[in-house]
């Protein structure tokens, strides 16, 4: 039996059935075909044909049927609940637009102002195969890497204005959600990460003799290791705001499994690093590493409801590539006591996920009471 064509728009009632129907089986496959390949084309094609064929038959209205109750739910999330202290959908994704063109734009200002204060080339920025494979002077490395990180300033006070005045939430909620920010329990998060790292460089040189040398000389160090020390914590701290704050709480909605949004987080996470050095050409698998740390970090800041472990370590992380272990081809030049060669693949891929799980483990044991008493 035809159904009536009650609630249909004027457009479609007019359309006789039959040649609705036709062009409904028409844009159908097209459709189908074009999703992949142009999917600004194929959605709408598909919506239509399933608009015209729903006149006729009860799966294409059920479809129909299942797209408006996402679009209601999608509006409803972009408007926002008065009922919730969660702010509206757009709001965040706004907000994210904004945090990601301060970077951007003003970061690559405050970078190509350095470059040309400091009277750098190209050649020195972005050395072919990253840094490690040829020597640099001390004085130019600390220029080298000012340059590098002074853009994630904007990047960090970008978040900070953006969760202030768009999300309109305080900024201390960026950071925890548990009442109080612990430096204590930061510089746990550092020392872990930190002491794992050392464990890992050692196990390295195990496994491979003579990889792992003496680099350091002290002299004309002393720049470098400033700005090393000033600016990697502001580095890594922008970036534990966005992928750590900023992006999990707007993911964490409470209607997803948490570890589902740890691992979506570290993908997100990895994406950046792609255009890293050592992830390049044969070596993109290398890019597992980064979705594994992500993904750990986004797990306990997740657990502990706090970014104060993912700060802490993500800074040791950072520093003890600028300071203590550099490698070649890495993407920030090193003044460090050692230099590495290239990590294996595949002992890169599982000390790295065997210091994440250790991580995880040592600092959900050494948890404090007023986080167990919270997740009770």
């Amino acid at each position: 039996m035809i159904e009536p064509n009650v609630g249909q728009p004027v457009s479609r009632r007019r359309l006789p059935l039959v040649i609705a129907l036709a062009i409904g089986f028409v844009l159908l496959p097209l459709g189908v075909v074009l999703l992949p390949l142009v999917p600004e084309l194929g959605i709408p094609l598909l919506l239509v044909a399933t608009r015209l064929l729903g006149r006729r038959f009860a799966w294409a209205r059920r479809f129909n049927a299942w797209i408006d109750s996402k679009w209601r739910a999608l509006r409803a999330r972009l408007a926002g609940d008065p009922a919730s202290d969660r702010p509206a959908l757009w709001r965040w994704i706004v907000g994210a637009v904004v945090i990601l063109l301060v970077w951007q734009v003003l970061g690559a200002v405050a970078s190509i102002a350095g470059i040309v204060a400091l009277g750098l080339s190209p050649e020195e920025i972005l050395p072919a195969g990253g840094f490690g494979i040829d020597p640099i002077a001390p004085e130019r490395a600390a220029a080298v890497l000012f340059v590098i990180l002074i853009s994630f300033v904007p990047f960090l006070v970008g978040n900070l204005l953006a969760y202030r005045y768009i999300l309109k939430r305080r900024i201390a909620r960026l950071f925890t959600s548990t009442g109080s920010f612990s430096i204590r329990r930061t510089l746990t998060g550092f020392t872990v990460w930190f002491a794992l790292g050392l464990a890992g460089t050692a196990a390295f040189e195990l496994l491979n003799p003579g990889a792992v040398n003496w680099a350091f000389d002290p002299e004309g160090a002393a720049p470098y290791i400033a700005v090393a020390l000033l600016l990697i914590p502001l580095q890594t701290t922008a970036e534990e705001l966005f992928f750590r704050g900023w992006l999990l709480q707007w993911a964490d909605n409470g209607w997803r499994r948490r570890i589902a949004v740890a691992i979506v987080n570290g993908f997100v996470f990895a994406l950046p690093h792609l255009a890293n050095p050592e992830v390049g050409g044969e070596d993109v698998i290398r890019i597992v590493g980064y979705i594994a740390v992500g993904t750990g970090w986004a797990w306990v800041t997740l657990r502990d409801g706090t970014l104060e472990l993912a700060i802490g370590a993500h800074a040791a992380n950072n520093l003890s590539a600028a300071l203590i272990a550099g490698y070649v081809g890495s993407a920030i030049p090193s003044i460090s006591l050692f230099m590495m060669d290239r990590v294996p693949v595949a002992q890169e891929l599982v000390l790295g996920v065997a210091g994440v799980v250790a991580f995880a483990w040592i600092t959900g044991r050494r948890r404090p009471l007023r986080e167990v008493a919270s997740a009770g």
